[in-house]
């Protein structure tokens, strides 16, 4: 008789979110956070300003469920909003993750 083989790989996602959002992510392995816009972004209470990255699961071995919950800053009425007029990105946050995949066979 033959049985099922799960097979785990890793498989590694690119986000890139441009307005507030909530999400759940099972199996990560390592998770990385970057701001690409010109508008800070708030991550489950980080400040993350415009052009900085951060990990938020370091890749140490171990896999963990991850709530994140996305806010962009409020542009200003003054000097900003003139300019996001020539900025395409004023929100952009890309989010980068492994996280295991277990298929079967």
């Amino acid at each position: 008789m033959i049985e099922d083989i799960i097979k785990i790989n890793t498989g590694v996602v690119f986000l890139k979110l441009k307005q507030d959002k909530e999400i759940t992510i099972d199996n990560v392995t390592t998770l990385q956070v970057r701001n690409n816009g010109i508008l800070s972004v708030f991550v489950n209470d980080f400040e993350v300003a415009s052009k900085e990255s951060f990990v938020l699961v370091p890749a140490d071995g171990t896999v963990s469920k991850i709530d994140l919950e996305i806010r962009f800053d409020t542009p200003n009425k003054g000097g900003l909003q003139e300019l996001s007029a020539f900025s395409w990105n004023e929100k952009e946050i890309n989010i980068i993750y492994k996280k295991f995949i277990k298929c079967k066979n």
